[in-house]
């Protein structure tokens, strides 16, 4: 594990929960957490998607 890191708890709908176990099967990565900071370090690394991701408001579970 490269680097220092600090455990935070976030709140997740189970379709993420799914969709991360699914991504971390297929592609052999070795946990949930791992998912998200490959995740996030994308972020990190490509500004030029941030207004896509964030700035388009998303709700998959309103009605």
């Amino acid at each position: 594990m490269a680097g220092e890191k600090q455990t935070v708890e976030i709140e997740l709908n189970n379709d993420h929960v799914t969709f991360m176990r699914i991504m971390k099967d297929d592609y052999n990565i070795p946990t949930e957490s791992k998912v998200m900071r490959i995740i996030i370090d994308y972020l990190q690394e490509n500004n030029d998607v941030h207004d896509t991701v964030f700035k388009q408001t998303r709700c998959l579970r309103c009605e």
